[in-house]
């Protein structure tokens, strides 16, 4: 609602402001906003330190074209989005004490997709397989999630959602 987002049946997490980061494109809502943007497909031109040409607005995710080294703008994947979310709530602090903004490079340590109760893996850091699939895919896809419900709620919810995963 307009306070609180509900997390499952029994949490709540008060916030002032919601920032929604779902998709892989940016919303049709961000065709009207007046930012540089790319008209195609919604998504606002942000320097490598999540800065938009407003210089009070900021952009991550998959609403954002976050400049990055050579020609590509980071993808718009969950694994640049968990990267650049640390800088971006980092920057938005230095911004606010007026302090210089870090710059953020994405760094690809590989993909893996999961369908269904099947997954693979391609091209991930320190794997001597370049691509693979089966058990070993499905427990490195159950790992990632559980890291990033680590991160977010502690250790103990991450071991509780491990079986379902």
């Amino acid at each position: 609602d307009e306070e609180t987002v509900y997390i499952g049946d029994e949490d709540e997490l008060d916030y002032d402001v919601l920032v929604w980061t779902g998709g892989i494109t940016g919303r049709d809502c961000m065709q009207d906003v007046d930012l540089d943007k790319d008209d195609r497909n919604h998504r606002v031109h942000a320097e490598g330190n999540f800065q938009t040409d407003d210089e009070h607005v900021f952009a991550i995710g998959d609403s954002a074209l976050i400049d990055q080294p050579g020609d590509q703008p980071a993808p718009p994947t969950a694994q640049a989005a968990w990267q650049a979310a640390e800088v971006a709530g980092e920057n938005l602090a230095r911004a606010v004490r007026g302090q210089p903004l870090k710059t953020w490079t994405h760094k690809d340590k590989g993909t893996v997709v999961s369908v269904g109760e099947k997954a693979v893996a391609h091209d991930v850091v320190n794997m001597p397989i370049e691509t693979f699939g089966g058990l070993p895919a499905k427990l490195l896809k159950k790992a990632i999630a559980a890291r990033w419900i680590k991160d977010v709620t502690g250790v103990g919810r991450a071991a509780k959602a491990w079986p379902d995963m």
